[in-house]
């Protein structure tokens, strides 16, 4: 009776000696067929076979070295330890494998065999809706366990479940990436990966976007799709349109559309007014994005939207515009007065801070409203308002004033041109005046007086009658 035990016991050795070692790998992966390394001579021949191909496919010998056969159809190469690595796994390596080990005259054989791990393939899934994920394995002589394991997406927490069959419900854009099913079996391991999209629009920076007025200056609007999905996959997912939308700070009541999304052979943006003419913009890759023109104008909210059959997603980012401007404008007289004002057009929060600094001007107080009584020309120049967070600077805006010498008042000037002509015809006159009397008195001594006498007046003196 213990005869007949052990040799039951030895017929099941020999039996599991001669059986193939079960090895699992996905196409386009990597398999590895360990090397029985209790064979540990330096001078070991080491010769890989697949099926009942007598050339080896590669082999090692103490003398050459490592060496590939001519007609090998497939990638392989050997590790540190002349284990057979295959990479990137491919059909016709779903065979059996032969390692045949020589030393000396001994020759040590061991035979492996590739089962699949196949994972169909999952179309794109709209976030919210459910995925669901299957890893299929071939059936072979070992117990396996699967187990899956989600992408390491920072803004959710990873998933770890059991099963070949899994179901996750509410999918957002933290499920899209790679999944992994890996395999246990027999002390091993395998992994089989896939890539799951989820359409989804990435989530909005947690800050308004901050700007300046400045001229012929634009700021970049962020949208952008959470996964590179093609657009025909997105057209066949019931894509039917887009927009862009603006919430203007001054009046909240009121939303303007500002562009709509073409998603014909070629998608863009295509502005609803030839105001946002600027704004046009086509779209090749996940990218939404579209550039803003900096004005007082566009401070608010803008939209990102995106209309399937199913549903609508949207993306909200707010903009705050900074401006920097003059009570006088850019030129002002010396001596006048003149504020300056830096300001978002509403009260700025606590923790924002708005600095004006001046070149040529003593160190100014952290305010938005700088009040000058009378301008000289130290304030000519460039000035600068900054915008910052915690020292950081977010935004800023520049401001030239030019002080010019003020003028003086044109009515002041003739009069006082007035005064002058009149008093110097004045001179003039009174000069003329004397002169013609001095004239007159003179002409008037020289004149000569005659006397008046009697017709044939005689002679005096004595004379003869």
């Amino acid at each position: 009776m213990m005869f007949s035990w052990i040799l039951i016991s030895l017929f099941v050795r020999f039996l599991k000696a001669q059986e193939s070692m079960v090895i699992y790998a996905q196409i386009g992966g990597t398999a590895i067929l360990p090397r029985d390394l209790s064979i540990k001579a330096e001078n070991v021949y080491v010769n890989w076979h697949r099926e009942s191909e007598e050339k080896p496919t590669i082999m090692r010998n103490p003398q050459s070295g490592i060496q590939k056969g001519k007609d090998v159809k497939t990638h392989v190469s050997l590790l540190p330890n002349y284990s057979l690595q295959i990479s990137p796994v491919q059909e016709s390596d779903f065979k059996v494998w032969h390692c045949r080990q020589h030393v000396l005259t001994s020759v040590f054989e061991k035979t492996y065999k590739l089962y699949h791990v196949t994972i169909p393939k999952v179309p794109t899934v709209m976030s919210g809706d459910s995925l669901s994920l299957e890893c299929k394995l071939d059936t072979s002589s070992v117990k396996t366990s699967v187990t899956w394991i989600s992408p390491q997406n920072s803004d959710c927490s990873q998933i770890v479940r059991s099963g070949k069959k899994i179901s996750v419900n509410n999918v957002s854009r933290c499920h899209s990436g790679v999944w992994t099913c890996k395999v246990d079996y027999d002390g091993k391991e395998a992994r089989a990966t896939t890539t799951v999209s989820v359409i989804d629009l990435s989530p909005p920076p947690p800050d308004p976007i901050y700007t300046s007025v400045s001229p012929s200056s634009t700021v970049r609007i962020p949208c952008s799709l959470s996964s590179n999905i093609p657009w025909s996959v997105l057209n066949n997912t019931g894509l039917q349109g887009g927009s862009w939308s603006f919430t203007p700070d001054s009046d909240p009541s009121l939303q303007r559309l500002l562009l709509n999304l073409s998603v014909g052979p070629v998608v863009k943006w295509v502005p609803t007014h030839d105001d946002y003419k600027t704004m046009e913009r086509e779209i090749k890759d996940q990218d939404l994005f579209f550039n803003l023109p900096v004005e007082e104008k566009f401070r608010g909210e803008y939209t990102c939207n995106l209309k399937f059959n199913s549903k609508n997603l949207s993306s909200k980012v707010k903009v705050e515009v900074l401006k920097f401007s003059s009570s006088e404008g850019p030129r002002v007289y010396e001596g006048k007065k003149v504020n300056l004002t830096c300001t978002l057009g509403h009260p700025i929060a606590d923790d924002l801070e708005i600095k004006l600094k001046c070149r040529t001007c003593s160190t100014l107080p952290s305010s938005s409203f700088l009040s000058i009584p009378e301008v000289k020309m130290e304030h000519s120049g460039q000035w600068t308002c900054e915008l910052k967070k915690n020292y950081t600077k977010l935004t800023y805006a520049m401001l030239s004033l030019k002080i010019e010498k003020a003028p003086v008042d044109i009515w002041l000037c003739v009069a006082i041109i007035g005064g002058v002509v009149g008093f110097i015809l004045l001179l003039v006159v009174v000069f003329i005046g004397i002169r013609r009397h001095k004239q007159m008195m003179m002409y008037r001594r020289r004149k000569t007086r005659f006397c008046c006498c009697k017709s044939n007046p005689q002679p005096k003196g004595f004379y003869k009658t």
